[in-house]
């Protein structure tokens, strides 16, 4: 830990500050093909901070900010060798940092899976920078969390929905930790951090809201390589209702005229992860009215082309001719 202690000391007084990392860094299950030949797609090396952080071993340099933000986000406070050993020390982090090797020891066959999102990425996000991507023990209940340009996966949050300590998450996110959503996740954090949802009306529709969602999971669906049920995270039985009553749905939502309501909580209820939506009704499985907004921006993208980073701003989900567009 010394060592590590000297060369920021170095770094520091030649350069004023310490550089952020070059290379993306991720761990993630093997997953569908993100388009494009492998041998085109230049995998990206894994670095677990994780691992560094629990040895005191940080003489990789590309490592240094990142573990300083994390410290700082984590309230370990300022990275010194007394705040690292404290760390390193800590008994449920050496609980979850063995459980998270058990299911993420071979980094190799996920480095190219995330070379593959990072190539979408810059073919449909030019102007927008890949951030540095930094595997962890998380410890927030929030799995993949962004930071000063910086992205972390808490891998001790994807081992899968059997694994005991995870028994005190309801079932509807317990679920969802499994190594398949780590993409997924690992995407729609990188989308929400550079396009958040951002009306520019004071009281934005509920329509504007679904059309977001839908333009989120088709964005997350090209960059990630996986279909809509993988991005919505439903299993078989809930996607084919969703797909068998999509009809009735819609016409629900329009009957009882939710769409141009500004109701913020309505909004929500519809859109964000629980047990089912309950606007709905126990039956429906939860976030149904994301489905049904990427069903509009579906058939919005089956009339029309527009780019991508276009559908993810309020010039598209705002847009008082979007829905008639679509002609859903």
């Amino acid at each position: 830990m010394a060592t590590y202690i000297s060369l920021l000391k170095s770094m520091r007084s030649k350069a004023g500050k310490v550089a952020l990392p070059v290379l993306a860094t991720l761990m993630t299950a093997s997953l569908p093909s993100c388009g494009g030949a492998d041998e085109a797609v230049a995998p990206i090396s894994v670095h677990r901070l994780d691992h560094a952080l629990l040895s005191g071993n940080l003489s990789d340099s590309t490592l240094l900010r990142p573990a300083e933000v994390l410290f700082r986000l984590s309230g370990y406070g300022e990275l010194n060798d007394s705040t690292l050993a404290v760390y390193a020390a800590n008994p449920s982090i050496n609980m979850l940092a063995h459980a998270t090797d058990s299911v993420w020891k071979n980094t190799e066959v996920f480095s190219r899976p995330l070379g593959k999102m990072k190539a979408n990425f810059n073919r449909i996000f030019p102007d927008v920078s890949f951030p540095g991507v930094y595997a962890i023990v998380s410890p927030f209940n929030q799995s993949v969390f962004t930071a000063d340009s910086l992205l972390y996966v808490g891998l001790n949050h994807y081992l899968g929905a059997d694994y005991p300590p995870y028994a005190y998450f309801p079932e509807y996110i317990r679920v969802r930790k499994t190594p398949e959503r780590l993409m997924p996740d690992i995407a729609e954090t990188i989308l929400r951090r550079d396009y958040p949802y951002a009306p520019r009306e004071e009281y934005p529709t509920v329509l504007s809201r679904l059309l977001y969602e839908g333009a989120l999971i088709e964005a997350e669906m090209q960059l990630a390589g996986v279909s809509e049920q993988q991005v919505l995270g439903y299993d078989d039985s809930q996607m084919e209702w969703l797909m068998k009553n999509e009809r009735q749905l819609w016409e629900t939502i329009v009957g009882r005229k939710y769409l141009f309501s500004t109701d913020s909580q309505l909004a929500a209820s519809l859109v964000n992860l629980a047990p089912f939506t309950s606007v709905f009704g126990q039956e429906v499985p939860g976030a149904a009215g994301r489905f049904i907004g990427h069903r509009i921006v579906n058939a919005y993208l089956d009339n029309r082309a527009i780019p991508i980073p276009q559908l993810l701003t309020p010039d598209f989900y705002e847009s008082e001719t979007a829905l008639q567009d679509a002609r859903y």
